[in-house]
Parts: C-alpha cells; structure tokens; sequence
C-alpha cells in the first residue's frame, strides 16, 4: 500500500478555495442554518456523507483506471484539468444571481441535503477530475482516500469555525 500525494500545500489550497465557494451544497448549509443551527448541522452531515460516498466511487474508479492503464490516467488528469478550468471560467462568466436558499425542517435537512449532492450529476465527475492532479502515479486507492477524509474535514472544519 502506497500512499502518495504530490503536492498537499497545493491540495489544501484547491480544497479551500472550492469548499469556500458557493455552490448547491455550500448555500444549502448556510441556508438551513439560517433555520436553526441543529439544521445547519445536519444538512452539513448530509453533504458531507453524500461527498465521502461519491469520493470513495470516484476514488474506486479512478484508482482502477490508475492500475489498469498509465495513459488513461494521464488522459484522465489532463482532461480533469481541463474541466476544472473551464467550469471556473463558465462559474465567472455565468450571469446567474445565485442560488435559491432552502429552509428545509430540521428532521428532513440531513436527508434532503444527502440525497441533493448524490443527485447532482457533477460532483463524481469533479471529484475524478480534482484529485488525480494532486496524485503521483503508481498511488493506491488508499491516496485517494486519504484526500477525500482530508477535504471532508478541512470542509467541516471551514464550515463550523
């Protein structure tokens, strides 16, 4: 078992910055917060379960791509770059005001905030994309495991302060 991360400055820089943006999951905490703060925990544990599932396929897939074919994983590297840069520049240039808050009860707001971010067609493909640049080749499963509790944590610790 070889774990091997290339860059972990770089890494918790990226993870920062994505987590601190605002998307879908990011205005859904801030909004059930806003309901209650036992809301806006929970619906920070829906998140964050619904990321740690869709990491560990992500990291499941990725890592078997890795083992089965050096060159698709380069392609797959490269190309997650590529993504990465063109969703950040479709976010700058988007001239869409936001996101609508919701508000959900506090016993539907871990449910609900689960079943959004496994629902959200995006998110697996982001996560193939973003952690293979922080990868070095020949890693195990277990690097992108260890990224994926890391961005989860360092999300979670961002989140509450």
């Amino acid at each position: 078992m070889m774990i091997v991360i290339s860059d972990f400055t770089a890494f918790l820089v990226a993870s920062t910055l994505l987590i601190l943006s605002p998307g879908p999951g990011t205005l859904a905490i801030l909004g059930s917060a806003t309901a209650s703060r036992r809301a806006g925990f929970a619906t920070l544990a829906g998140t964050s379960t619904g990321d740690a599932i869709l990491m560990g396929a992500a990291a499941v897939g990725t890592a078997a791509l890795l083992t089965a074919n050096p060159l698709a994983f380069q392609v797959l590297k490269y190309g997650g770059g590529v993504y990465l840069v063109w969703l950040g520049i479709k976010s700058v240039l988007s001239k869409e005001q936001g996101f609508a808050i919701v508000r959900p009860a506090e016993g539907e707001a871990y449910r609900r905030s689960l079943l959004v971010t496994l629902l959200n067609p995006k998110a697996i493909v982001f996560f193939m994309a973003f952690f293979p640049q922080f990868v070095a080749p020949g890693a195990s499963a277990w690097t992108f495991v260890v990224l994926g509790v890391v961005f989860i944590l360092f999300g979670v610790k961002l989140a509450v302060g």
